[in-house]
Parts: C-alpha cells; sequence; structure tokens
C-alpha cells in the first residue's frame, strides 16, 4: 500500500506571527529561520537566548488606534465638518506610521550565543550586528522607573572596537536574566581561552608546538 505524500502546510501570515510574538517573549531558537542560518552549529556555538523587544515598545500603535477611534466617533456627531474629517484622515495616516514602526520593532531581535552576541533587524534590507563575547570590555545596564514597573531595560555594551548596531539595546525584557547570561557566558569563554593559553604554553615547555617531540640537551665533546 503506497503512502500519500505529506501535505506542506503554508506559513502562518505575518500578522499572526506578530501577535504571536507579542504572546511568546522568547522565540524558540529552532524554528527562526533568520537566526540558523548565520549559526555555526558544527562548531559548538548554541542559541543560550532569544531576546525580542518588550511589549512597551508597541505602545504607539494602540494609542493612535484609541486615538482615532475618538477622531471617529467625533465625525459621526459632526459628518458635515471639514475639520473633523481631516482630523480623522489625519489619525488614520498616525495609525498607520505606528503599524509600520511596529513591524520595524517586531524585527528587531537581540540573540546571545556562548561565543557572540547578534542583533537582527531591518525590514528590506536585513541587518546583522555581531559582537564576539571575549571583546566585551564593559556593559552597562539602565532601568527607569517605567522600566522596573513594566520589567523591562537597557543595554549599553563597549567594546574594543564599536560595533555599530550593538552598542545600544532598548527595551529589553526580564533584563536582569539577560544580564546574568551574558555575564555567564562571558566568565565561561575568559575560562575557556585561558585553558587553551594553559594548554599551549605546557606543550611548549614539554618541547614543542607538537608536544611529542622533545629536545636532547647539547652535551660537550
Amino acid at each position: 500500500m503506497t503512502e500519500r505524500p505529506a501535505i506542506e502546510t503554508a506559513p502562518p501570515p505575518v500578522t499572526a506571527r506578530f501577535w504571536g510574538r507579542l504572546r511568546e517573549p522568547f522565540p524558540d531558537p529552532e524554528h527562526h529561520v533568520a537566526l540558523n542560518k548565520r549559526l555555526n552549529p558544527r562548531s559548538g556555538e548554541r542559541v543560550l537566548q532569544i531576546v525580542p523587544k518588550h511589549v512597551a515598545v508597541y505602545w504607539p500603535l494602540p494609542a493612535s488606534m484609541l486615538a482615532s477611534a475618538g477622531c471617529l466617533l467625533v465625525l459621526l456627531f459632526h459628518w458635515n465638518s471639514g475639520p473633523a474629517q481631516v482630523l480623522w484622515l489625519l489619525s488614520l495616516v498616525v495609525v498607520g506610521a505606528a503599524a509600520v514602526r511596529a513591524y520595524v520593532e517586531w524585527r528587531d531581535v537581540f540573540v546571545v550565543t556562548n561565543w557572540r552576541v547578534v542583533r537582527l533587524s531591518g525590514v528590506l534590507t536585513a541587518r546583522v550586528a555581531t559582537m564576539p563575547i571575549n571583546r566585551i570590555l564593559d556593559m552597562t545596564m539602565t532601568r527607569p522607573l517605567l522600566g522596573r514597573v513594566f520589567g523591562y531595560g537597557h543595554f549599553v555594551f563597549e567594546s574594543a572596537a564599536q560595533e555599530q548596531g550593538l552598542r545600544e539595546i532598548k527595551f529589553v525584557p526580564d533584563i536582569l536574566a539577560v544580564d546574568r547570561e551574558i555575564n555567564n557566558a562571558v566568565n565561561k569563554e575568559n575560562r575557556r581561552r585561558e585553558r587553551l593559553m594553559s594548554a599551549s604554553r605546557d606543550r611548549r615547555l614539554d618541547g614543542g608546538p607538537d608536544g611529542d617531540e622533545r629536545t636532547e640537551p647539547i652535551r660537550g665533546l
């Protein structure tokens, strides 16, 4: 009995993925296509945490929609009023701009791996900014008053070379947990490099870079 070929399901629409991202603050790394294309799992790189923007960054969209609904309510009572019509049309333009901004923020994702930190952003032009973990010299965490209430904060990275696009990461959800993850990754990478340097130094003391060939002392004639 022949098996029927599997039917490929269409990917969910953009609106479903957008609201799904809001409900799922930390998406599954295995299903993040844009991220998996840039990882190097054969060399041992693995994702520690994927950090999209906090939902507080999307506040202009519901605020503009609420304002547009108020303008529409005024227009219903003053249908023949020219200023009321212009005001409602302007409110629709503001809603559209807020929706575009929300989509741009939704595309901005911060990723922490055991080797580096990555920022994926851009809509028409995809931008990928990376910084090796061992090049992070200083990391400043800021939690404003609203951030402490709603649970978000901002990062400022200082590195040996200032990578554009990775110096400031704003609206990071659960920033304390992300800060601990980055510090643990930095400490593990520093210990790994120390072990490699120690092993290389021991090989040189044992008799060369290969460690197998030992030099004999020069004997006098």
